[in-house]
C-alpha cells in the first residue's frame, strides 16, 4: 500500500447521519493529506460539493483507491462486495446505526479510524468470497454471482416445498426437502445460517457450511465442508418457482430446472479491523453473551460485570 493511501468513500444514501458523516470524513482525510475519491451516487448527499472533488462510479473508484471506507452497516458493505466481486479492495465499514459484525467503527469513532488509516495502524482480516455459477434452464450462458455471507435457494412468494439435490465434487450428498438451503462462508455463519440452526465459524477457518432451512427430515443437519470443494445445488422441475439470493439480494427466480456450482472465489475480501476489534468481542456483544471470565477478571469486556 502507498505511504499516503488514497481512500474511496461510499455512503448508504438511506442511512440517517450519512450526509454529515460523509462531509466530516472528507475534511478529516484531507486534513491528513490523504486523497479521497467519492462514489458518484454518494456525492448527492453533499449539500455543496466542491468542484475539485474526485467523483467516480464504484468500479473506477475501487480500481484507483488503496482502501474503501463504507458508511452504512453490514448490508451496505455486502452490497459493495457483491457489486465488485473479485475486484474488491480492503474495506473499512463505519456503522451508522447499531453494532455490526463487519463494521470496525461507529460514526462517533470516525477519528480513531481515520488516524488508524493515516498511520497504517490497522489489521486486515481476510474473508472468503463465494463464487456461484448458475445455469438456468436451457440457457447455455452461466450467470456468475459473488457473495460474502451466503448463497441461498429458497421458496418464492408461495408456501411451496423446496426440493434441492446436493453434490460435493460430483458426489451425491443428499436430497433436501423444506424451505430451502444455505451455503455460507465463515463470515456468513453468524447471519442467515445461524438463524437456521447452523454453527458459528471462526473467520479464516477455510470451510463452507451448508445449512437446510426448516428441513422436513429431522436427520437433515448442517454440514461443514472444506472450501476447496465445489458444491452443486441441483434444482429439479417443481410446482412453484424458487428464488436464488446472494447475501439477501434477489438474483434469479428459478422457473426452470437449474444447476448452481459454488466454490471459493480466487480473491478474498481484506476486511479492515482496528487492533481491539476481536471477533469474539463482537460476538459476545452482538449475541448478548455477558458471562464473565472465571479465571481472569481482566479479560472482562468494557462495561461488563
Amino acid at each position: 500500500m502507498a505511504e499516503t493511501p488514497r481512500v474511496g468513500l461510499i455512503a448508504n444514501l438511506d442511512k440517517p447521519g450519512a450526509r454529515s458523516l460523509l462531509q466530516t470524513l472528507i475534511s478529516a482525510f484531507e486534513a491528513r493529506n490523504i486523497g479521497v475519491i467519492i462514489e458518484s451516487a454518494s456525492v448527492g448527499l453533499l449539500k455543496d460539493p466542491s468542484p475539485d472533488l474526485d467523483v467516480r462510479d464504484l468500479e473506477d473508484l475501487a480500481a484507483d483507491s488503496d482502501l474503501l471506507v463504507v458508511l452504512g452497516g453490514d448490508g451496505t458493505l455486502l452490497g459493495v462486495v457483491g457489486r465488485l466481486g473479485e475486484r474488491v479492495k480492503p474495506v473499512a465499514a463505519i456503522n451508522v446505526g447499531t453494532l455490526g459484525f463487519l463494521t470496525c467503527a461507529t460514526a462517533e469513532e470516525y477519528e480513531t479510524l481515520v488516524d488508524a488509516i493515516a498511520n497504517g495502524a490497522y489489521d486486515v482480516s481476510p474473508r472468503t468470497i463465494i463464487e456461484a455459477r448458475l445455469q438456468h434452464g436451457s440457457d447455455s450462458q452461466e450467470q456468475v454471482v459473488h457473495a460474502l455471507n451466503e448463497i441461498t435457494v429458497v421458496r418464492g412468494a408461495t408456501s411451496c416445498v423446496v426440493h434441492v439435490e446436493t453434490r460435493v465434487d460430483g458426489t451425491f450428498v443428499n436430497h433436501y426437502t423444506g424451505d430451502g438451503i444455505i451455503v455460507a462462508t465463515p463470515t456468513g455463519s453468524t447471519a442467515y445460517s445461524l438463524s437456521a440452526g447452523g454453527p458459528i465459524l471462526e473467520p479464516g477457518c477455510g470451510v463452507f457450511v451448508m445449512t437446510p432451512i426448516c428441513p422436513h427430515a429431522l436427520a437433515n443437519r448442517a454440514i461443514v465442508f472444506s472450501d476447496d470443494r465445489e458444491i452443486e445445488l441441483l434444482v429439479p422441475s417443481q410446482r412453484d418457482h424458487l428464488l436464488l439470493t446472494a447475501d439477501g439480494r434477489p438474483v434469479q427466480e428459478l422457473t426452470e430446472p437449474s444447476r448452481l456450482k459454488i466454490r471459493r472465489a480466487a480473491a478474498e475480501l481484506p476486511l479492515v479491523v482496528l487492533p481491539d476489534g476481536s471477533f469474539y468481542k463482537v460476538l459476545r456483544r452482538k449475541l448478548g453473551w455477558f458471562g464473565s471470565s472465571i479465571l481472569n477478571n481482566n479479560e472482562l469486556p468494557d462495561g461488563e460485570d
